[in-house]
């Protein structure tokens, strides 16, 4: 420990960062150089305990940390981790101080699995300018304002979201408001009326994205500009025309596409910086018209969708190998070969091979076609 204390003080805040903040707030007890440094600490880590009866006493302790803090100090950090013993207004306070000291990364997390408790968060919140990374995960969230606007945010995560009305209004609003957005994560939000309409869906319009990743059962997800700046996206959707989004990601440089629709309602533009392509099996066409306008491309991955989706998500997908259109029983040799096989793929793999009769011909078209060819991995 005496070595430890002769550590410059920025190096001895950097160690403190990685553990909890009630770890950090313990080191205060090992000497008098240690006293007051938990205080300089510029992240906050609280995670419910997970007995009602002990949460009195935990929540006491995030407001004596928040109070003791060196307020002079931006708070660079805010993870909360709560289930519904955790009242709202705790929540609301908690994140509001952290705006206050110009918070750059939250991460708010309600692991409750019965029911989500409704959430009010601050309204600085919505035009915090320092906030740079928002993380909101299985979250109820009510009383969203109309006016949203992250100058300075780059990263943001909507996992197992409901915000109660109007959520295709609200995720439209957030995405506006997040002008120099990079990194979008949307996965499975819920939605009230699970059945999207005809006009339904979530607006995406950040044309700075570098990395997008959507996964949905039943949303629909549309684009209005291109993603020139685009180098990897993820697109998992069970429901919905989402032909205008597919349409803007052509840009990508790793692509990973697990769609129900058939992939020729899609208008497909020219996917020229495409390296790397994976697709679900649900139906070997799907990659096919990608294939065709891709001619950089080295990498091609086929998976199963047991293993792509989420496990919720298992039963439905089965769906598709069972239905009568499967094309892994209408498989049909292409009329030309795609120029990619002639000039760059290099790698094909294959995850889940059935060896049916038309994954067997697909793989064997492949093969003999791919001049480049180095390994194949099924």
């Amino acid at each position: 420990m005496d070595r430890l204390s002769l550590l410059p003080d920025d190096l001895i805040f950097k160690i403190l960062s990685f553990f909890p903040s009630k770890a950090i707030v313990t080191t205060s007890l090992l000497s008098k150089r240690w006293c007051s440094l938990w205080k300089h600490v510029p992240n906050l880590g609280y995670s419910d305990p997970y007995i009602e009866s002990e949460y009195w006493s935990a929540s006491r302790f995030i407001d004596k940390f928040l109070l003791l803090q060196d307020n002079a100090h931006a708070l660079q950090t805010l993870y909360l981790c709560v289930n519904r013993s955790c009242p709202p207004e705790d929540i609301e306070t908690w994140v509001g101080v952290a705006v206050s000291r110009g918070v750059r990364d939250i991460l708010f997390y309600q692991y409750s699995r019965t029911y989500y408790c409704p959430i009010r968060l601050p309204r600085s919140l919505y035009t915090c300018d320092t906030l740079v990374t928002l993380s909101l995960l299985h979250t109820f969230i009510v009383d969203v304002p109309l006016a949203i606007c992250f100058p300075s945010l780059k990263s943001l995560t909507l996992e197992s979201v409901d915000f109660l009305l109007s959520d295709d209004d609200i995720v439209h609003r957030l995405l506006s408001g997040c002008r120099v957005l990079e990194d979008l994560k949307v996965d499975v939000l819920i939605n009230g009326n699970p059945v999207p309409g005809p006009d339904a869906g979530f607006v995406i319009k950040a044309p700075c994205l570098k990395s997008l990743a959507i996964t949905s059962k039943f949303g629909s997800f549309h684009s209005l500009v291109k993603m020139p700046y685009l180098v990897k996206a993820n697109i998992k959707l069970q429901h919905g025309d989402s032909k205008n989004l597919l349409g803007c990601v052509t840009s990508a440089k790793h692509l990973s596409l697990c769609l129900k629709q058939r992939m020729d309602s899609y208008p497909i533009g020219d996917f020229s910086q495409l390296v790397s392509l994976k697709v679900c099996t649900c139906s070997l066409e799907w990659y096919r018209l990608i294939l065709s306008r891709a001619p950089k491309l080295r990498v091609l991955r086929f998976q199963g969708q047991e293993n792509l989706l989420p496990s919720s998500y298992i039963n439905d997908l089965k769906k598709c190998y069972s239905s009568s259109e499967d094309v892994q029983t209408q498989w049909e040799r292409p009329s030309s070969v795609p120029d990619c096989l002639i000039s760059s793929l290099e790698t094909i793999e294959w995850i889940g091979y059935k060896r049916t009769e038309a994954e067997n011909s697909e793989l064997k078209y492949l093969r003999e076609n791919s001049r480049r060819l180095l390994k194949t991995i099924i």
